[in-house]
């Protein structure tokens, strides 16, 4: 499934589930929305990590039967780190950028304070004008659905512009090439053609490095040209936007 359709299917699923809880329940139980929210967001971190494990062990087995042209372990991967001089501020900087989304802690708070006082504006106005046509425990749900949907306006923008997670590439340890794709890790297989957003390859650092499905990979290898050759045929960038070095 595309990744803005299901995460739009989410934030639907959360508005109309938590709305209903309350509803049916009342405002005294919000605790228990907050509750819902945590343990969803477990259960849908566990079932993506639990499917994606198994998509790529699946892989990996298809990718194996295929001929190796490259095996790089960690020893390979760790005398070619130390040649990339840039990587210390590179991390730094990852770091620094990590360490400010914590000072952007006050507006989680704020959102919290400011939840009751949504509360009390949206739901008695909502409800209040469609009791009459619908009914009071309608109205007072689609009251509900009004208040999350409205918080949920308000501050995914300032989620996705404040508290976006900060991307650190996964430096693979051990890579194994084949004609037939990429092992990772030795679980995880990326069979070719491999849809990827990003690719980049800097010889001088001596990496090559591509974005899939949220996660950055990072190879480093001693003759990452000739690994780069292999792997860039290999790879579809899915966005006209992308970032391909060669």
């Amino acid at each position: 499934m595309n990744q803005v359709v299901l995460r739009v299917a989410i934030t639907l699923g959360t508005i109309f589930g938590y709305a209903a809880v309350l509803a049916v329940l009342g405002m005294s139980y919000l605790w228990l929305v907050g509750l819902l929210y945590v343990a969803s967001i477990f259960a849908i971190t566990a079932f993506m990590g639990i499917k994606a494990y198994r998509r790529g062990s699946q892989q990996a087995r298809e990718v194996v039967k295929g001929k190796l042209l490259f095996d790089i372990n960690e020893k390979d991967v760790n005398k070619a780190i130390e040649k990339d001089k840039e990587l210390p501020n590179e991390m730094k900087k990852l770091n620094r950028t990590f360490m400010i989304y914590f000072m952007s802690f006050p507006l989680m708070l704020a959102g919290i304070w400011l939840f009751p006082a949504l509360q009390s504006a949206v739901v008695p106005s909502v409800s209040g004008a469609l009791q009459q046509s619908l009914g009071h425990f309608l109205s007072t749900y689609l009251g509900y659905v009004a208040l999350f949907a409205a918080y949920t306006a308000i501050f995914s923008p300032l989620y996705y512009f404040t508290f976006r997670p900060v991307q650190f590439p996964i430096i693979a340890t051990d890579i194994k090439v084949y004609d037939t794709g990429i092992v990772i890790n030795k679980n995880t297989g990326l069979k070719a053609p491999i849809q990827i957003q990003e690719y980049r390859y800097y010889p001088e650092r001596k990496f090559i490095e591509f974005k899939m499905n949220n996660q950055i990979y990072r190879i480093y290898y001693k003759d990452i040209d000739k690994v780069h050759e292999a792997i860039s045929k290999m790879v579809i960038i899915q966005r006209k936007e992308a970032n391909a070095q060669s």
